[in-house]
């Protein structure tokens, strides 16, 4: 009489082999998940940082000629600051003001970035 007690001592090659794989395909998408978080936090940084350096800009460009002493704190060449012409003033029925408005741009010719805004200045009026 044949007895047919067939025990396995263990997995078969082809277990092996499956159990490889599906481990596999789930450490690479695990590795290119970690990657992709990677290159996307240094991406958030460099536009923080861009977005820091343009604030100081404009920051400066506010200041620049209300308070002439004022001096830049960042050392960034990439933004240059040109005043553009006074805005229209308004029909005035009293007394002449000292201050003006007037237009600015901020403009970084790197990144093709031209950013305009306006501002109060003090005019130089004989008294």
């Amino acid at each position: 009489m044949r007895r047919a007690d067939n025990n396995q001592a263990g997995f078969t090659l082809l277990e092996v082999i499956v159990a490889l794989t599906i481990t596999g395909f789930v450490l690479g998408s695990l590795f290119s998940l970690v990657g992709g978080s990677k290159q996307l936090s240094w991406r958030s940084e460099e536009s923080l940082v861009q977005a820091t350096r343009v604030r100081a800009a404009i920051n400066f460009a506010l200041l620049e000629n209300e308070y002439s002493d004022v001096e830049e704190i960042l050392q960034d060449d990439s933004y240059q600051i040109r005043a553009l012409d006074l805005l229209e003033e308004p029909e005035r029925k009293t007394q002449a003001t000292v201050h003006a408005f007037q237009s600015y741009e901020v403009v970084n010719r790197e990144r093709n970035e031209v950013i305009v805004g306006s501002r109060w200045i003090q005019l130089d009026l004989p008294q």
